[in-house]
C-alpha cells in the first residue's frame, strides 16, 4: 500500500483523474475511487473529478456524497453541462422533481443538441403531473436523438408509455413498434407493446409480445409483471391452462417495484 500511495502522489491530479476515468469505464470501481480521491486531494475543485466521484458515489448508494460533489462542481463551473445534468439526474432519481428542473434546464441550454437533459426533463414533468409539457419534451428528445441509438429506443418507450396512459393507444403502439425496430432486444419495449395491444383488444399479438419480453434480459419490467400480464391475456383468450401457469409463476416470483 505504501508504494501505491507513493505512485499516486507522484502522478498529478490530471493523470489520476484519467486513470480513474479509465478504471470507471472498466467497472473497476474500488480503484477508480482511490484514484479520483487522490486527484481531488491535490485539486479539490477539479470539476471532472468531482463529477466522476459523484457518479461513483451514486453507484455506491451514497447520494449525500454525490450531491455534495455535484453542488461543488456547479458552483465552481456553472457552465459545465455535465455537472448540471448529473445534478438534475440525481434529484430526479431521489424524486426531488421540483429541484431537478433547474439544473436539467441549464444543461439543456448549455448543450441544446443533447437529448438526455430534455429526456429527463420530460420524465420529471410527467412525474409532476404536467402531461402536456412532458409530451412536448418527449417529442423534442425523440427529434434530437439519433435514429438508430439504444437511447432513442428508451425515449420512445417512455414516450409511448405516457401516450398509452392518456388513452392514445395507437400513438403509444407506434412508439413501441419503432423502439423495437431500433432495439429488438428491449424487454421494456416488447412489454409496453403488449400492454398497448391489450388495450386495443388484440390479445393474441399482445400475448406474443409478452412471451418475447420474457425471453429477454431482465432490465425494466420484472418477470412477475410479465407473468401477470400474460395470465390476464390468456384468460381473455380463453386459454385457462396457460393463464393458470403464468399466474402460478407470477405468485412464485419475488416481487420488485418497477415503473
Amino acid at each position: 500500500m505504501i508504494w501505491l500511495l507513493a505512485l499516486q502522489l507522484a502522478l498529478g491530479p490530471a493523470q489520476q483523474y484519467e486513470k480513474a476515468k479509465h478504471d470507471f469505464a472498466q467497472q473497476k470501481f474500488s480503484e477508480a475511487v482511490s484514484e479520483v480521491d487522490a486527484a481531488l486531494h491535490e485539486n479539490p475543485y477539479m470539476v471532472p473529478a468531482l463529477i466522476l466521484k459523484a457518479r461513483l458515489a451514486t453507484f455506491a448508494h451514497r447520494p449525500d456524497v454525490a450531491k455534495s460533489c455535484l453542488i461543488t462542481a456547479v458552483k465552481v463551473d456553472p457552465t459545465s453541462e455535465e455537472a448540471q445534468f448529473y445534478l438534475g439526474l440525481l434529484y430526479y432519481m431521489r424524486n426531488d422533481f421540483k429541484l431537478a428542473i433547474s439544473p436539467l434546464q441549464t444543461a439543456q441550454t448549455l448543450s441544446p443538441k443533447n437529448p438526455l437533459p430534455v429526456f429527463y426533463l420530460a420524465m420529471t414533468q410527467e412525474a409532476r403531473g404536467d402531461e402536456t409539457k412532458a409530451l412536448e419534451l418527449y417529442q423534442q428528445a425523440e427529434n434530437l436523438s439519433p435514429e438508430e441509438s439504444l437511447q432513442t429506443a428508451e425515449i420512445l418507450v417512455a414516450y409511448g408509455r405516457l401516450l398509452l396512459s392518456l388513452g392514445r393507444t395507437e400513438d403509444g403502439i407506434e412508439k413501441d413498434r419503432r423502439a423495437i425496430e431500433v432495439d429488438p432486444k428491449s424487454r421494456d419495449a416488447h412489454y409496453e407493446l403488449a400492454k398497448g395491444l391489450d388495450h386495443k383488444g388484440d390479445f393474441k399479438n399482445a400475448a406474443l409480445e409478452g412471451e418475447r419480453a420474457l425471453t429477454l434480459p431482465e432490465l425494466g419490467p420484472s418477470d412477475a409483471q410479465i407473468h401477470f400480464l400474460l395470465a390476464n391475456l390468456y384468460r381473455k383468450l380463453n386459454q385457462p391452462d396457460l393463464a393458470k401457469a403464468h399466474l402460478e409463476k407470477f405468485q412464485a416470483t419475488p416481487k420488485t417495484t418497477q415503473k
